[in-house]
């Protein structure tokens, strides 16, 4: 063997090494991708999940506004009623 096979075969066995290690990489590359892949469905799943909440809060927040909506309506009708019934005992009930 001469000089130029030997350092071809070097070169040969440098890149198989790195051809090794390049492997290597790939697949954890593709692990890591797999993983991310998992973390992005469960971020979409938080987000509904999230949503839905929101969705749960705001109505439980609308409702004591309601009550009161209720409420401040009731009394101006009792008072609304108050009045025409003094009005009304005023002009026919003499």
């Amino acid at each position: 063997m001469d000089e130029n096979d030997v350092k071809l075969r070097e070169r040969i066995t440098a890149a198989e090494n790195s051809l090794e290690n390049l492997s290597g990489r790939v697949d954890r590359i593709d692990d890591i991708v797999a993983s991310i892949r998992e973390v992005v469905v469960e971020l979409k799943q938080m987000r509904s999940d999230m949503n839905r909440i929101d969705r749960k809060v705001t109505d439980i927040e609308s409702r004591p506004a309601r009550r009161w909506e209720s409420a401040a309506a009731a009394v101006i009708g009792a008072f609304a009623g108050g009045i025409g019934t003094v009005l009304f005992s005023r002009i026919f009930g003499g």
